[in-house]
């Protein structure tokens, strides 16, 4: 009792003032909110199908129906597609609220839902009847890359015609919106065609595999930052503004070329190496603008003035800054240099590295708006609250102890595998404790996950 009792004071201690902060309401906002839904949704099944996936390679002949290369495509898959839809309900919640208008067309965004959703089952559906192209992350069927690009064009058409509707038109949170938008749809577009050549067709697949997630993925994510910053604290405009403009051209100019990381070994001339190398270390300067932007936000905070919701934003917001720094600027770095990279790609260290940077940086961020929203009809209660601090809290240190492990574990396999020239299975032999590790670390993720995610359903569900 004397335990439960601390607990309890600890979160009395960070109980907000019931004070929302004064917003003009539009109606077309609730067309946002789908997309902010099924993430949470995603994330659950993604995170237990993944630790099933984790325990079959650590004990031999688990009686699991599905083979491990589809179980993989399928973890891969959904690791794009759900922070996707968060991305693009963050963008329409927080582009609506900058332009100060309604939404162009709330019924052209469900259409577009609906048609993400199917293709996305579809997808799924597919892989798991073991129809995969062996494209890594790609492995989709030609009619449902054409159900993505469908959606893709409603929402740059709908994200265009409402910024046109906007007042200031200048604003860079609208602009960094509209340009993740646009460079979403026309990243996409070359993967829909088949290329003969495997360069070419490994060239246009790291434009999604890379581009979308340290590109158009963060150029919505900044823009729904900036506005809910803007929004939550006494920062100012035109400062806040100013730093967005700078770490906007960082990132575009940086996360283009950085590309080139990707092009090592796949038959492309050697400046590449140079290239990719180079540029990746520029985009290291941008997530340090990301730091300054969230501390700029912090100190200019009345943290006794925030709501449950609010509160539990920043939390989610300072997990990606948290991961941002260790899996995309400190892992990345180190992976992107091409005397590194040239003996550690494809081990660990980039599955490492892609938890950190996809699922950290990423999807906490849009994990971050799910909750800002989906907690805006109503005030959480105490329980519900700390509830979903629990699941935040396990969902973060099981993350941290996979990409811990798959760490060491990369480290190991390079030096065994490639270096000391010890074949496959007795290096996997070797590295097994770790991958057992990962799977205990993807176990309490999962339960984290399924904790938060749940209780954020079931609180929206019962402010409707």
């Amino acid at each position: 009792m004397k335990i439960k009792n601390i607990i309890g004071k600890l979160f009395k201690f960070f109980a907000p003032k019931r004070n929302h902060h004064e917003t003009k309401d539009y109606q077309s906002q609730a067309a946002a909110t789908p997309y902010l839904v099924a993430p949470l949704v995603f994330i659950v099944i993604q995170s237990m199908s993944a630790t099933i996936g984790a325990l079959d390679l650590v004990v031999s002949d688990l009686p699991i129906p599905i083979p491990l290369e589809t179980g993989r495509a399928f973890h891969l898959n959904l690791s794009v597609l759900w922070p996707l839809l968060g991305c693009m309900g963050s963008g329409y919640y927080f582009l609506i609220e900058e332009a100060e208008a309604e939404l162009h067309s709330p019924k052209l965004a469900a259409l577009q839902f609906w048609t993400f959703i199917l293709t996305t089952i579809g997808i799924l559906v597919s892989l798991m009847l073991g129809q995969l192209r062996g494209m890594e992350f790609d492995e989709a069927a030609f009619p449902f890359h054409l159900g993505i690009a469908f959606t893709l064009f409603i929402f740059f058409y709908n994200v265009i015609r409402t910024y046109l509707k906007a007042a200031e038109r200048g604003r860079i949170t609208m602009l960094s919106i509209l340009s993740g938008s646009a460079l979403l749809l026309m990243l996409y577009l070359p993967n829909t065609i088949n290329y003969s050549q495997p360069t070419v067709s490994e060239l246009v697949r790291f434009w999604v595999v890379h581009l979308w997630e340290e590109l158009s993925k963060e150029l919505l994510l900044l823009g729904a930052l900036g506005a809910f910053l803007l929004k939550v604290t006494s920062l100012q405009r035109t400062r806040l503004e100013k730093i967005l403009f700078i770490q906007l051209a960082i990132l575009i100019i940086g996360a283009t070329f950085a590309t080139g990381h990707h092009y090592y070994w796949i038959g492309v001339p050697e400046l590449w190496q140079w290239v990719g190398g180079a540029f990746s270390v520029v985009q290291i300067i941008g997530i340090f603008l990301i730091i300054y932007i969230f501390y700029l936000g912090i100190t200019h905070l009345n943290w006794s003035k925030l709501d449950y919701g609010e509160k539990l934003t920043f939390a989610f917001i300072a997990a990606s800054v948290l991961y941002h720094i260790m899996g995309a600027a400190t892992l990345g770095m180190v992976i992107a240099v091409p005397q590194i990279n040239r003996y550690s790609s494809a081990t660990y260290l980039t599955s490492a590295h892609a938890h950190f940077a996809l699922y950290g940086a990423i999807g906490m961020l849009a994990l971050a708006f799910s909750t800002y929203v989906l907690t805006r009809k109503a005030d959480l209660t105490l329980k519900r609250y700390s509830y979903i601090w629990w699941g935040f809290g396990l969902n973060n240190l099981g993350l941290l102890l996979m990409g811990t492990v798959l760490t060491l574990a990369g480290f190991l396999q390079t030096y065994l595998a490639r270096v000391a020239g010890i074949d496959f299975m007795a290096t996997q032999t070797l590295i097994r404790p770790y991958l057992l590790l990962r799977t205990i670390g993807g176990a309490i993720f999962a339960l984290g996950a399924f904790l938060f995610s749940s209780t954020l359903l079931y609180h929206f569900w019962h402010s409707k």
